[in-house]
């Protein structure tokens, strides 16, 4: 009965897919996406270091890994501090508002010195603080529920602006709804997307600054005003201080860390403009006729826009496809109103400035790429692309529709699949020209209909398969970084997506492209 059930259901989705797919959808049992047969998780020491210290904190993973993917991306950058003086992939601080770091210590009798590049230890340390901080906050006891943990994650930021706090604590539970991966040392890190809702306490009717007297100059940008000792105010084009160049950053920290440290009257340091890595939102801070004092060189401070990007110099990871091109616009919009030609001369790099001590924004910036975009209005990633109807690169079974009804498609049109526990996974065939590292990107048209948790397959060098989870519900009519992976040359079937998900919705495949590094 139940297979007649599917057949019909099949012939049915074919025949009236041109209407929403949000009103097919099939009525499908819970699945466990950790148990089917295309998922080979290879994980290495990081990932058990993660769980063995969630299980003896009695803090849940999604929490620790969530946490740190915000602080630092999984990565202990050599014991090198951030820009609030946080070390490791947990992010312990040592500045005058956070003590993680020294608390860390006292809860489970490390060093603050081994803390600092003991991975291990550091990811300990920092399970010990949120737990801590839970306790502190719930009357002795650890939140049962995993949006009962938002207040926490709160405190653990350290930072002062209760604006920047939210910030900090909403990316980390965007961060475990949407789920996260990536390759280290060439092993798995993943965290799969868990739908929940974060109680935020008092934190929910936090909100942008209303009441000031500036509004930000770019249109779109949030503002944030910095502290007022930490720029100039000035009136510049007006007064003869001509804007002559736009300077590219990188905080080494994080988007919230770089905001709060712009608002704190001690740091002596600002910019005009940040930017957030996972989307590209813009927070403008300072006005574009007062002088931010971001470049280290006051003749440059007086006649630039300084940008800081959110990340870190040695990790490419953060330099995604919608930081690019949301900066792009951003220096595009103001080379045009200011009369800077888009120029590598004019749009430098903070280690271009003379006499600059600072490395940003370092090897991993794609300055080809960037100045692209400036220069041609949003052009794309140079790459190999292939689409679901590339002659002779894509495979799937007669199970999988095909439909043209988003507008949001790649191509003519696009394949759609319901989810069910079988291994049935469309491929697309690529020619990778040589072995190495390669940023690979998913497109995909979106819908409340499609599926919030569409497995991707990825065949790395070493033969094992990485599966990332998408959620086709948001972000459609883009190019989506499913991540870096090591690939292997040759002509083979390199991306899969799988219908095996405990997603619910319509899974679709539509066009890959993977981008060298």
């Amino acid at each position: 009965m139940r297979a007649k059930r599917w057949v019909w259901l099949s012939i049915v989705c074919l025949l009236v897919f041109s209407l929403s797919p949000s009103t097919l959808l099939a009525n499908e049992s819970s699945t466990n996406a950790n148990s089917h047969p295309d998922k080979t998780y290879q994980t290495g020491p990081l990932y058990q270091y993660f769980k063995q210290a969630a299980r003896e904190f009695d803090v849940p993973l999604e929490i620790l890994l969530a946490v740190s993917y915000g602080e630092t991306r999984w990565q202990d950058h050599k014991g090198e501090p951030s820009q609030l003086n946080g070390y490791g992939v947990m992010h312990l601080a040592d500045n005058p508002k956070n003590q993680s770091l020294s608390k860390a210590s006292q809860l489970i009798g490390v060093p603050e010195k081994q803390l600092k590049t003991d991975i291990k230890q550091n990811i300990r340390g920092g399970a010990a603080v949120l737990a801590s901080l839970a306790r502190e906050q719930n009357n002795g006891k650890i939140p049962q529920k995993l949006g009962d943990w938002y207040t926490t994650v709160a405190a653990y930021s350290g930072l002062t602006s209760p604006l920047a706090v939210k910030w900090y604590a909403d990316e980390v539970y965007k961060i475990i709804n949407q789920g996260a991966y990536r390759e280290i040392n060439g092993k798995d890190i993943y965290l799969d997307p868990v739908k929940v809702t974060p109680n935020r306490g008092n934190y929910e009717n936090v909100d942008d600054p209303v009441g000031t007297m500036a509004t930000p100059d770019y249109p779109g940008a949030r503002w944030v005003p910095a502290h007022s000792s930490n720029y100039t105010a000035s009136n510049r084009e007006a007064n003869g201080l001509s804007i002559d160049y736009v300077i590219i950053h990188t905080t080494q920290g994080s988007y919230a860390g770089a905001i709060s440290w712009f608002q704190n009257s001690s740091s002596n340091v600002s910019a005009h403009y940040v930017i957030r890595s996972s989307d590209g939102e813009i927070t403008q801070m300072v006005q574009n006729k007062d002088i931010a004092w971001h470049a280290g060189n006051w003749t440059y401070n007086q006649h630039s826009i300084g940008i800081e990007h959110e990340g870190y110099v040695n990790d490419p990871k953060w330099y995604t496809d919608a930081m690019y091109r949301a900066s792009a616009n951003l220096t595009r919009w103001l080379c045009d109103k200011y009369g800077i030609p888009k120029t590598r001369s004019h749009i430098i790099g903070h280690n271009e400035v003379p006499g600059a001590t600072h490395t940003d924004p370092g090897p991993n910036w794609n300055w080809t790429y960037y100045m692209s975009l400036v220069n041609g209005g949003g052009g794309d990633q140079p790459g190999i692309v292939v689409d679901n109807s590339t002659s002779g690169r894509f495979t799937a079974s007669g199970n999988w529709g095909t439909s043209t009804w988003s507008s949001q498609k790649y191509g003519s049109d696009y394949r759609f699949i319901t989810p069910q526990e079988v291994s049935d996974p469309a491929w697309f065939k690529i020619n990778v020209p040589s072995s190495g590292n390669y940023d690979v990107y998913a497109w995909w048209p979106a819908d409340s209909g499609y599926n919030d948790r569409a497995p991707y397959l990825i065949k790395k060098s070493d033969g094992s398969i990485a599966t990332v989870y998408a959620n086709q519900q948001a972000n459609g009519g883009r190019w989506n970084l499913l991540g870096t992976f090591s690939l292997a040359a040759g002509d083979y079937d390199v991306i899969g997506v799988s219908r095996w998900t405990g997603g619910t919705g319509y899974v679709i495949a539509d066009a890959v492209k993977i981008v060298k590094r």
